[in-house]
């Protein structure tokens, strides 16, 4: 039986802040355009990827989140950064508090077709970079970076 990490943990701490590790990716298509997922929570848009399993890889829980929730296959490339602190801190619409510590990687698209899928996101796009939607705070610092195309990985120090 595999436990539902999140969901056990939650049984007995109910909403208090967690520490949730989190791998999402900076994909561009062949126009250099930028993926992102426009969440139900908050309606706001996000890079795609989402809280790793217990066990699993970061690499391949950004790839599995972001086919969960894109209906794209991506392959990690290289680290963009690793984000936490304060302007990390998050609270789910049902009250969950979470701390979230963020692996961010730039990837490329291996195969699949765009489309929405899940409970999540109302919507996935790719959008330039000069013209993009309303996003999440945390999501224009990540971008910030990816968009600065440094050889090494982002740290806070």
């Amino acid at each position: 039986m595999t436990v539902k990490y999140t969901r056990w943990l939650r049984s007995y701490v109910g909403h208090q802040r967690i520490l949730q590790v989190r791998a999402s990716a900076f994909a561009r298509d062949d126009q250099g355009a930028i993926l992102l997922c426009r969440r139900a929570d908050v309606m706001l848009w996000d890079v795609p990827g989402g809280t790793i399993a217990l066990d699993e890889v970061p690499a391949h829980g950004m790839t599995r989140e972001v086919q969960e929730e894109t209906g794209l296959l991506l392959e990690a490339e290289r680290l963009i950064g690793v984000y936490g602190g304060p302007d990390f801190h998050w609270t789910y619409p049902n009250g969950d508090q979470a701390q979230i510590l963020a692996i961010f990687f730039a990837a490329r698209i291996v195969s699949g077709s765009l489309q929405p899928v899940g409970h999540e996101n109302v919507n996935v796009a790719f959008f330039p970079p000069d013209r993009l939607p309303p996003l999440l705070p945390r999501t224009r610092r990540m971008l910030q970076d990816a968009l600065a195309n440094r050889a090494e990985a982002f740290f806070d120090r």
